[in-house]
């Protein structure tokens, strides 16, 4: 619970502040965004890759292998979510940015309008209209209320810092209940 937190870096060599916000280009918030939400996708189509207990098989013309797994075919179940991820990531990023520079503000209805684009797209995939805007207006909702709450989501910011960063003395300081208790059982002072 000691050190001091100017002495804390990241890997880029910041000081270690724990929420990022994003700023910059809209490409690079965009290019970011894509390239995190197709890792993020990757991972999930990993996974559910290897949860999936049968062979991974595609309709083939003539047959194939019973039992065996088909390479394109995982690699079709491992693609698809990386890219849904990363285009719903995309369009978060990219219409939160627009809408930023159109607004000239930067507050909690940039993020508002970006989650409704993400729900969108996420809700195209059903091919149905009011399923995609009932996911868009409630992700839109969603973001709004997490970007207007902030990223913090301890009731007692100070005192989390000071037990992440703060400094402790260099001798303990014992209070009078446990310096009585010493003096009634110096068997176990040095405790």
């Amino acid at each position: 619970m000691g050190g001091g937190g100017e002495g804390l870096k990241n890997v880029w060599g910041k000081p270690n502040d724990r929420y990022h916000t994003v700023e910059g280009p809209c490409v690079d918030r965009i290019f970011n965004a894509s390239v995190v939400g197709a890792a993020a996708g990757t991972f999930y189509g990993s996974l559910a890759a290897a949860w999936y207990p049968d062979a991974i098989t595609s309709d083939k013309r003539f047959g194939g292998f019973e039992g065996r797994t088909d390479v394109r075919a995982l690699t079709r179940m491992i693609t698809r979510p990386a890219f849904l991820f990363s285009a719903a990531a995309a369009a978060f990023a990219g219409t939160e940015c627009l809408a930023e520079s159109v607004r000239g503000k930067k507050d909690s209805f940039n993020s508002a309008i970006g989650g409704f684009a993400a729900g969108c797209v996420i809700g195209a995939t059903t091919k149905r209209f009011d399923i995609m805007t009932s996911t868009g207006i409630g992700l839109g909702i969603f973001l709004f209320s997490l970007d207007y709450s902030g990223a913090a989501t301890e009731n007692k910011p100070l005192e989390l810092h000071h037990k992440m960063y703060g400094m402790l003395p260099e001798k303990h300081v014992e209070s009078d209940e446990l310096r009585e208790l010493k003096e009634k059982y110096p068997k176990f002072e040095h405790l």
